[in-house]
């Protein structure tokens, strides 16, 4: 039996309906693929912001820190240095005024005659023995006369040095072309430098 107009129109409505909705459902089902991948690719791209943010952020405050622990470290440095300083200046300034003390006392003139003897007991000919102005009087009067006792006379030639400062003496040995240093400033010298390689390797073991 032929369809009248009227139902050719409405199967013709029913297949347009049919097309809409399935059209439609592919339209929604697109939409949610793209707008899962969308959501899927912005949190990764947000997450990857985020981690490069952090780590920039991380590494200024590593080098914040660096600087500040570097700065810290060069000041202790500074600190105990001059706390090395002062130690050290303490120190020799109790020496100093201990040897002006000693050298007061009758066991001054003792000590420089003691040491004439060991170096004249080794190096008994053609002798320079230099002495600071200041012992002049015990050099000449009290050692040179034991000393000649001992040695016999013009046993040394005993002479004024001005660039000894603190006390001491000093020997030459022309035969044997030989210096013997027994001067206090240069022992001084000496006892600070071991001083300080004593006190320094715990300044400058700081870690950095």
């Amino acid at each position: 039996m032929a369809l009248s107009s009227e139902g050719k129109l409405k199967n013709f409505a029913d297949e347009v309906k049919s097309d809409a909705k399935q059209i439609c459902n592919q339209i929604r089902q697109q939409t949610k693929t793209e707008l899962h991948e969308k959501t899927k690719e912005g949190k990764e791209k947000i997450l990857a912001g985020s981690r490069e943010y952090i780590l920039q952020e991380t590494e200024k405050m590593k080098r914040k820190k660096s600087l500040e622990i570097s700065k810290a470290n060069i000041k202790a440095r500074q600190e105990y240095f001059k706390y090395g300083g002062e130690l050290s200046s303490k120190i020799f300034e109790a020496v100093r005024k201990k040897l002006e003390i000693f050298k007061k006392s009758g066991a001054y003139g003792d000590y420089l005659l003691q040491c004439c003897k060991n170096v004249m007991e080794k190096n008994k000919t053609d002798l320079a023995v230099f002495y600071m102005r200041e012992d002049g009087e015990i050099m000449t009067k009290k050692v040179k006369a034991e000393l000649e006792k001992s040695f016999g006379p013009d046993s040394a030639e005993f002479m004024e040095d001005e660039t000894i400062k603190t006390g001491g003496l000093r020997f030459f040995d022309r035969a044997k072309n030989i210096l013997i240093n027994d001067v206090f400033d240069e022992k001084t010298e000496r006892a600070k430098e071991l001083l300080n390689s004593i006190i320094s390797p715990h300044f400058t073991s700081i870690n950095n």
